[in-house]
């Protein structure tokens, strides 16, 4: 059995073993990430939390997840959808063949670090801690604003700029949370048919991912690279829209919105399992 099969959480100075239906699991690795924190946990160790679990009625998603910390490892049986793919091989290259069970199994979270591509250069452009993203982007925001408010001013010769930039930027705040929102309510929510493939790797490397591996640390926020594309595209889309003298202010809060987002969802308790 490989090392991705196993239950990697049973040494001897990790140990926080609870009890379910007649099964011990040790869930040391998985008590920072509870949704209702450590200290919620932790009276329940050595106990039976089968009463517990049922009485505040957790998802599926969590009694699926609570497998991947079994004592002695992982069980493959006939409901473990784990058993249609090999965590020792690239996955992108591989959940186009779960066809009409990929929805099913990409809602099926563990706790596991994800490879995507078999080349080097191309995982290392998807793996980003979620600190690189105001690293990155912070900059390009101020030097966009500060851009922005010259351009303003050499376009309009306004002399008191201050409440056009301000309302330009958050013109662009407003317009990145209508983006969001609806990348989220019609493509990252989308659910693939199983008959395409094509559509379930474009939905697994979007946003499916994240949903499989949520506590996989490198694979929490969209990566620059591709961000950086995505966010060129929506520069040259806009620039129909918006007059040449608040353009690039409007963008400015466009990637503010966006990097204010993804700092406050991963600065916040996780909630993806209940």
């Amino acid at each position: 059995m490989s090392q991705n099969d196993t239950c990697i959480y049973d040494g001897e100075d990790t140990k926080f073993k609870i009890d379910y239906e007649s099964n011990t699991y040790n869930i040391y690795q998985f008590l920072n990430n509870h949704p209702g924190g450590v200290n919620y946990v932790k009276p329940y160790e050595s106990k039976d939390v089968a009463q517990s679990m049922r009485r505040y009625d957790h998802s599926k998603a969590a009694y699926y997840l609570l497998k991947e910390y079994q004592q002695g490892g992982r069980k493959k049986d006939e409901d473990d959808l784990e058993r249609l793919v090999d965590w020792n091989k690239p996955m992108l290259s591989q959940v186009g063949k779960l066809g009409t069970k990929y929805s099913e199994w990409v809602i099926s979270p563990v706790d596991r670090r994800l490879r995507l591509f078999d080349s080097d250069l191309l995982e290392y452009l998807t793996i980003t801690p979620w600190y690189v993203v105001p690293m990155i982007w912070i900059p390009i925001i101020i030097y966009l604003a500060v851009i922005g408010t010259k351009k303003y001013i050499h376009i309009t010769k306004d002399v008191s700029p201050c409440i056009p930039v301000v309302l330009s930027i958050s013109e662009g705040i407003v317009l990145w949370t209508l983006i969001e929102y609806s990348l989220h309510r019609w493509v990252f929510h989308m659910e693939p048919s199983g008959k395409s493939k094509l559509m379930i790797y474009f939905h697994f490397a979007i946003h499916g991912l994240h949903h499989k591996v949520p506590f996989d640390s490198r694979r929490l926020v969209f990566p620059p690279f591709p961000a950086a594309i995505i966010t060129f595209t929506i520069y040259k889309l806009t620039s129909l829209f918006f007059c040449d003298s608040t353009h690039l202010l409007v963008i400015a809060g466009g990637l503010l919105g966006k990097s204010s987002s993804i700092c406050i969802d991963n600065l916040s308790p996780s909630s993806i399992l209940n």
